[in-house]
């Protein structure tokens, strides 16, 4: 049994083992899947190949043990895998990003919305930055209200491999409170 970083009511967040790379493959297989992220825009088919996801994989693997955080598998409390989750920098101004992707097998069963709060609390719970910052696809509706109501609000647009994204920001409860009483 693997260590669980996060827990909700139906969801576990465990770290990836390398291992993991058939399960990373068959979440990202999947065009729909893949159509609001930067991977529909790196690869021409909308599916990234396997020798990518294989670099990912051994950045999930390594980055909490370096940073303190990382994207993590996302697994139903029975073990089945239901997609990844978790944090990751990013790169053109190394603020961190979270990063929610769910299997359509799982869509429209509220897992986004249930993960997005815990994640923020876990983040600023277990890290020293001031904010964190989500990306969303111009044309993703369901990912905005879901962020909406992990209290992220948007900041401003922002370009990301060639085309505009939202970028959607929530402080630290602490500059929160500094704010409000400012």
């Amino acid at each position: 049994m693997q260590d669980t970083v996060l827990a909700t009511r139906r969801l576990r967040l465990v770290p990836f083992t390398p291992d993991d790379l058939d399960e990373l493959k068959t979440l990202h297989a999947d065009p729909e899947v893949n159509a609001h992220l930067d991977i529909s825009r790196r690869f021409s088919r909308r599916v990234p190949d396997d020798i990518w996801l294989a670099s990912r994989l051994v950045d999930y693997v390594t980055s909490h043990a370096l940073q303190g955080f990382g994207m993590w598998k996302v697994q139903a409390k029975d073990g089945t895998f239901i997609g990844r989750a978790g944090f990751e920098p990013h790169e053109p101004t190394s603020e961190i990003s979270m990063e929610i992707v769910i299997g359509r097998p799982h869509w429209g069963q509220g897992l986004a919305s249930e993960l997005s709060p815990a994640l923020v609390n876990w983040f600023f719970l277990n890290t020293y930055y001031s904010h964190l910052i989500c990306l969303v696809a111009r044309g993703n509706a369901a990912a905005r209200k879901v962020l909406h109501r992990a209290g992220l609000n948007w900041r401003e647009t922002r370009w990301s491999c060639g085309l505009p994204c939202d970028v959607y920001q929530i402080l630290n409860p602490s500059l929160r409170r500094l704010v409000a009483n400012g």
